[in-house]
């Protein structure tokens, strides 16, 4: 029976280092497994939210907590552009990072990050709120309020990027959702004094809400959601 030394010695040179070359690619592979074009997607899109929409470990040691959620909590407080600064650069950041993530990868970048459709539908929110201000805006050309130019960019971005992450019907069932938050003005009927202790009157006139003074249609018309986006993504 011929020994291994034999065996070897009668295959071709070529053949034999492309076996080598073949075993030692293999072994690498198997300790250190390629990623697939999903995570390394997420994995840049981790690294742009960072201190943001995930936390990390500073150089102390400390784990330095996500920000979002204390810039929204001061957003949805001052209800300024002062207060709102922070949080709306926030999201700037993160649907500036999404849109590198292909709509195939989806699927991975939500399984990484559950949260992230909730951050957005926040931010659509917060922004419209924002932008209708205490009371309904006098007509199309007041829509924006107090709301940048610039931050429109990051409104259609996140409308965008929610319609393709959950579809077209739960954006818009997250819509009237805010429709029913947009506030009326307060009659005149009522002093100052009084109006801590009264519910806020709402403008949506709605099956909750049946004496609010606007149709959705009006409602849509005079709110954030009627902007155009292709003229602004």
């Amino acid at each position: 029976m011929a020994s291994l030394d034999e065996v070897i010695s009668k295959i071709p040179r070529p053949l034999l280092v492309t076996v080598v070359l073949l075993l030692g690619i293999a072994f690498i592979v198997s300790q250190n497994p390629m990623q697939d074009g999903c995570g390394v997607e997420v994995k840049n899109f981790t690294r742009q939210v960072k201190g943001i929409l995930v936390g990390f470990k500073n150089k102390s040691g400390k784990i330095q907590p996500a920000q979002i959620e204390q810039f929204r909590d001061a957003c949805r407080q001052g209800n300024s552009m002062g207060a709102c600064e922070n949080y709306y650069d926030a999201l700037k950041k993160i649907t500036d990072a999404s849109r590198w993530i292909q709509p195939q990868c989806d699927y991975k970048l939500i399984e990484e990050y559950p949260n992230l459709v909730k951050v957005l539908s926040n931010g659509i929110q917060i922004m419209a709120l924002n932008a209708w201000g205490d009371k309904p805006p006098g007509g199309v050309s007041e829509r924006l309020g107090w709301v940048g130019l610039a931050h429109i960019y990051t409104f259609c971005r996140m409308k965008s990027q929610l319609e393709r992450m959950t579809s077209k019907e739960d954006f818009r069932a997250l819509r009237v959702k805010t429709y029913m938050e947009f506030p009326d003005a307060w009659p005149d009927s009522i002093p100052v004094e009084k109006r801590f202790e009264l519910p806020r009157p709402k403008a949506f006139k709605s099956a909750e809400n049946p004496k609010g003074p606007l149709i959705e249609d009006e409602v849509y018309k005079r709110s954030l959601f009627s902007i155009r986006c292709d003229l602004y993504y």
